[in-house]
């Protein structure tokens, strides 16, 4: 929004985030969210400790104080350590799987296609497991919804089912248009097209997106 409304005013910023939800790792994650953090931490505390010059142990411990810091950087708070060590362990292990797949230079691209949905929904799942503790008002209140969202009450449900298979249905689209470029042709498309599927899109916003509760921005507290 702050891009597109900036353009109407003839200003062009560079894109700070692109599309992150639909990352196919944690690293992919961190090369699509808040970009500008991101370059900031490899530029001037991940290069500066080593990087990846001196061996993968050391480069698994820049991975993991780099984070720890981006996590202090949110605040003076356990719950940000938390999640900083979380997404620092998460990338050094990913990089610690990946390394014995470094040598081979032509992996099949069909067979990464076919898995991408997968490590898509994978890594979704693991960074909204780490927002928990970004969230949360404290530490006690973390371990609470942790412990709920993996041993809550059986039949309960927090959302009605029609939402549930609308949101899977949307994620089903998200990942499809992100290999193929959906949106990009829509705003080229004749003008039937692009009204049609705006007016989807903003009855999904109304259907899903309304709420009665005020919910304050969450970067407004940093």
């Amino acid at each position: 929004m702050a891009i597109g409304m900036a353009q109407l005013f003839g200003f062009h910023f560079l894109t700070n985030f692109r599309r992150p939800y639909l990352a196919s790792s944690i690293t992919d994650f961190w090369h699509r969210w808040h970009i500008s953090l991101s370059s900031w931490l490899r530029d001037y505390l991940y290069i500066p400790l080593g990087g990846s010059r001196n061996g993968e142990l050391r480069t698994y411990r820049n991975l993991i104080i780099t984070m720890l810091l981006g996590g202090l950087w949110h605040g003076a708070s356990w719950n940000f350590v938390i999640w900083g060590g979380y997404h620092g362990i998460l990338l050094s292990v990913e990089r610690a799987f990946r390394r014995p797949f470094r040598k081979d230079k032509s992996p099949s691209r069909r067979s990464s296609k076919l898995l991408y949905p997968i490590r898509a929904i994978l890594t979704f799942a693991l960074v909204t497991i780490g927002w928990v503790f970004f969230r949360a008002a404290n530490l006690k209140d973390s371990t609470y919804v942790i412990s709920q969202m993996f041993s809550g009450p059986a039949g309960s449900r927090l959302i009605p089912a029609w939402e549930l298979y609308m949101i899977l249905i949307t994620l089903l689209l998200a990942l499809i248009e992100e290999r193929h470029g959906w949106f990009n042709r829509v705003v080229v498309a004749p003008a039937w097209v692009y009204g049609s599927v705006c007016a989807m899109l903003l009855l999904v916003i109304e259907l899903i997106g309304y709420t009665e509760a005020a919910v304050p921005f969450v970067y407004f507290q940093f």
